[in-house]
């Protein structure tokens, strides 16, 4: 049972909409590697700056309550102290005099400008409370927020919920204000399950962001959305009244932001969980000024500058992630990236970030147009100055400032071009479809080759070449921000490719790749779901999904070597060459994954009247509800299919 693929492989994905004319050229300061002391592994990282510009780090290990480890460094990254922090801190705040606030347990702690001196630390609740956040305003009153179980919160007279409404109501979020002193200043339940983050005004007003599972977080008359899954809240000044609560979406919400006019901008991760929603709401919560979706990145950090420009660091990004002003090629480790966006939510820079990659990342900023980025440093990444600390684990901190001279790299990803992996990139296969990212790649509109059986695809189109080593592949598409090509099929297993695109003449950057005998992926409608026809020739869809026990086709590519060999670029015809490499499918699942269903594969290989370097995979399909594994030599992808349960 062969069929034929009709997408012809050569259409762009959807990416975000850049701002246009715009100049907002953030570039490397430096960048630095910084040890964590007996700390190894790092689960939760917080960064602040001063008035002075100087950067502190807090890194934790929630999971197995190790004690957490404080590093303070000046603007220009020279090592100032690093000390350990005697339990579990999950929040930093920092003053503009240069103390700092840390948020772990059932406490707040305030440290001195030498990190050495606890100016207080004040119990604000029993054992089962656990703060989230923490912000500090310019007089130095500490809020904090997170959850608690009833009665184990110091509530303050005339607070906003003295205590958590909703019957039955066992554990809900709370708000604590901490005088300069140190002393309790109020202290109030908040509804909701889960506050994550916490941003306050000039006056004091608190802006809550979280959770809001449950009945107990009242939404107030005019709210933006009355149902959802994540709230934003915003609290008086002396936290005795609510002035809104909303809904933001149907996904969890992890940070929050607020400018000098008290409009809240908070990052929310998408539904598909391929995603982060920014959105900006006005002083009443009651509108939003936009609502920005960023595809394939998972929200990690958010922070505004003077201007209302908005930060957000992202992990776990995607290949396909959208350029603009980029400075780092990806990693091939997983990668970690910035977006800036203006008051009007247009994208100003769009930037993987050098050295840093996933899965744990903050972002705060510094004095003047400078901001700092931590997280999980890249091993291929040489770092442009010191390290400091260099026992234990190891961070990486990235200083960005605005420097009009900063070179955009071009090319900023690859991948292939069927799965869109957004985590590791496993190498090149030969013959493999990849998909190449960046700007300034090709023509603004996109271009496409005439091909027949006997010219097959070219090597040169539209004044493109992509090359492996500086041999040219074939070109299915290119366009300004994306290229599809083919990888030569004698590149051979563990040696290094360079891959480059020249346009115009005029060579881009390179990146570099290692060789492996597979590296397939699945061709997909969304990132998630196959592209699949059933048996009875239909497209596989949530309305139209497979018969349990009948036979669908998938498409995919990156299968490996095929024998008899088929040249660069040509149409496959029959007789059908083979694969050389067995393919075998299965599902996982479990609690764990810890059963296998094999399911049968009737046929894998060449694509009859495509291009070689397509496959074709026909297979029983079987109802067990779990995503199915594809596994080719040591390359495996995941994916979903549309059965009937």
């Amino acid at each position: 049972m062969l069929r034929r693929l009709s997408l012809l492989l050569v259409l762009p994905i959807a990416g975000m909409a850049l701002a246009a004319d715009r100049n907002f050229p953030l570039g490397l300061a430096y960048s630095e590697q910084i040890g964590t002391g007996d700390l190894i592994d790092v689960t939760s990282l917080s960064v602040a700056s001063d008035a002075q510009g100087a950067v502190y780090i807090l890194a934790n290990c929630y999971i197995t309550a190790q004690p957490s480890y404080l590093t303070k460094l000046t603007a220009a990254g020279d090592l100032v102290y690093q000390t350990t922090v005697p339990f579990t801190a999950s929040g930093l705040a920092v003053d503009p005099a240069g103390n700092a606030y840390l948020a772990g347990s059932n406490s707040v702690e305030k440290l001195a400008t030498d990190g050495a001196t606890v100016l207080y630390q004040t119990v604000i609740g029993g054992s089962t409370l656990t703060p989230f956040g923490i912000a500090v305003d310019s007089s130095g009153r500490a809020y904090v927020t997170g959850t608690v179980q009833v009665g184990d919160l110091k509530t303050t007279p005339g607070a906003f919920q003295p205590t958590l409404p909703g019957a039955g109501s066992a554990q809900g979020g709370f708000v604590v204000r901490l005088k300069p002193s140190g002393a309790l200043d109020y202290g109030t339940y908040m509804g909701g399950t889960g506050p994550a983050g916490i941003a306050v005004d000039a006056s004091g007003s608190v802006f809550v962001v979280g959770i809001a599972a449950g009945s107990n977080l009242p939404i107030t008359p005019g709210a933006y959305l009355t149902s959802g899954y994540s709230f934003l809240a915003r609290l008086s000044a002396d936290g005795s009244a609510l002035i809104y609560a909303t809904f933001t979406g149907e996904s969890a919400a992890c940070c929050v932001a607020v400018d000098s006019g008290d409009n809240a901008v908070v990052a929310v991760q998408h539904p598909t969980d391929t995603g982060t929603a920014i959105m900006r709401f006005n002083p009443q919560g009651a509108a939003v000024s936009f609502s920005k979706i960023l595809p394939w990145s998972l929200p990690a950090g958010l922070a505004l500058d003077t201007a209302g420009n908005t930060y957000l660091i992202s992990t776990l990004v995607g290949n396909n992630y959208s350029v603009k002003n980029n400075l780092s090629p990806c990693a091939s480790a997983g990668s970690s990236a910035l977006t800036v966006l203006d008051g009007n939510g247009d994208v100003l820079q769009a930037t993987y970030i050098p050295g840093l990659v996933g899965p744990w990342a903050a972002i705060s900023p510094g004095a003047g147009s400078t901001v700092y980025l931590v997280g999980s440093p890249d091993p291929a990444y040489t770092p442009t100055q010191q390290l400091a600390g260099a026992s234990g684990g190891l961070l990486s901190l990235t200083s960005l400032s605005q420097n009009a001279k900063a070179q955009p790299v071009q090319l900023a990803c690859l991948a292939n071009a069927a799965s869109y992996d957004s985590t590791y990139d496993a190498g090149i296969a030969g013959g493999e479809i990849v998909s190449l990212f960046g700007e300034g790649l090709g023509p603004a509109a996109g271009a496409q080759p005439q091909v027949s059986v006997q010219t097959g695809f070219p090597k040169e189109l539209a004044n493109v070449q992509v090359t492996f080593n500086g041999a040219p592949g074939p070109l299915l598409y290119v366009q300004a921000n994306q290229i599809n090509a083919i990888a030569p099929w004698a590149l051979q297993t563990g040696q290094t490719v360079s891959v480059c695109v020249v346009y115009n003449s005029v060579p881009t950057n390179c990146i570099a790749r290692t060789v492996v005998d597979a590296s397939p992926g699945v061709f997909t409608i969304d990132g998630v779901f196959a592209v699949a026809v059933n048996q009875d020739g239909t497209l596989n869809s949530a309305a139209n999904p497979a018969a349990a026990g009948s036979v669908v086709t998938i498409y995919g590519t990156g299968l490996g070597a095929i024998n008899p060999p088929e040249g660069d670029g040509a149409i496959v015809g029959l007789p059908l060459p083979a694969n050389i490499l067995p393919v075998t499918m299965y599902s996982l699942g479990g609690t764990y994954g810890q059963l296998t269903f094999p399911i049968t594969v009737d046929y894998a290989g060449p694509a009859p009247g495509e291009v070689a370097g397509v496959s074709q995979i026909n297979f029983t399909a079987i109802d067990v509800g779990f995503p199915t594994t594809l596994q080719v030599g040591q390359g495996s992808t995941t994916f979903w299919l549309y059965v009937e349960q």
